[in-house]
């Protein structure tokens, strides 16, 4: 978003986001699972993933769809959630 906007739209822009989503913490717990699990060849692809079994979301919404192959939580693309495919 750096490359698109100045740094007061993306700050605006973020605040927004925090509207609409909930951000979830991450603990010391939930690193060393990542860590442990070697199924992701990404950390913080992990990380994420962590974080929303804990959270008990159903997806995780991301442009890499593949890198989430192996994950617990189903991976969508942005467009799938827009268009509303998680209700299915």
């Amino acid at each position: 978003l750096r490359k698109s906007m100045d740094s007061t739209s993306l700050r605006l822009f973020l605040l927004g986001l925090c509207n609409l989503l909930t951000v979830v913490c991450i603990d010391e717990t939930m690193i060393i699972s990542g860590l442990q699990n070697i199924s992701f060849s990404d950390f913080e692809d992990c990380l994420q993933m962590e974080c929303a079994r804990d959270y008990g979301a159903k997806y995780i919404v991301t442009r890499n769809i593949a890198d989430y192959e192996k994950s617990e939580i189903k991976a969508i693309s942005p467009s799938d959630f827009l268009k509303g495919e998680l209700m299915h």
